[in-house]
């Protein structure tokens, strides 16, 4: 899973996942041709095409169902669904 913004913060991560990141095969990446942007007046990012661009993330590999489950209870407080 491609992560960006809040939840590159590995210590957020962490708590969010409910275990150590040490446990989960993870590592920084860039998508092409995308670029984030903070939503004005919000504390969170959005990602958009933008030709030429680059965004830096992280990408999680072989997360749980627990491990998406947490994620989506952390994102559904900006009304956002991963899945």
């Amino acid at each position: 899973m491609f992560l960006y913004g809040t939840l590159c913060d590995l210590e957020l991560l962490q708590i969010c996942l409910g275990r150590s990141l040490d446990e989960i095969d993870k590592q920084p990446a860039r998508l092409d041709n995308y670029s984030v942007f903070w939503v004005k007046d919000r504390n969170f990012p959005v990602i958009k095409f933008v030709e030429g661009a680059s965004a830096q993330g992280l990408v999680l590999f072989d997360l749980s169902n627990d491990d998406l489950n947490r994620l989506d209870f952390y994102e559904g407080s900006f009304n956002y669904e991963l899945r």
